[in-house]
């Protein structure tokens, strides 16, 4: 099971992917991705928990705090666009659903 690993302060590494939590910025290989605040904040979430499935009611705590009103549906929704961005020339997906459960982010 792949793992990230905190190279520098604030710089994770998961497989492909780099995360530089200070600039808010993420790169697959040397090529950076566009990602929305938000989008950030959920693949920062799914790096730290590499070949972990996380429910939608985890993702929402983490993400967007317990107190939240969020809906399942929003969380799907952001789950959606951030797979769409992350996935490579190929198609190849690296966020999946787990039914019954919810996402996990494979490397």
């Amino acid at each position: 099971m792949a793992q990230f690993v905190e190279t520098l302060p604030g710089v994770l590494v998961a497989g492909e992917f780099l995360m530089d939590r200070h600039t808010i910025r993420i790169w697959r290989g040397s090529n950076p991705l566009q990602l929305s605040l938000r989008q950030f904040c959920l693949f920062a979430v799914f790096m730290q928990h590499v070949g972990k499935p996380l429910s939608r009611n985890t993702l929402k705590d983490l993400v967007w705090g317990a107190e939240s009103p969020v809906a399942a549906s929003i969380v799907d929704a952001e789950v959606m666009r951030l797979r769409r961005a992350i996935a490579d020339k190929k198609g190849k997906q690296r966020l999946r659903s787990v039914r019954s459960v919810g996402y996990i982010l494979d490397l």
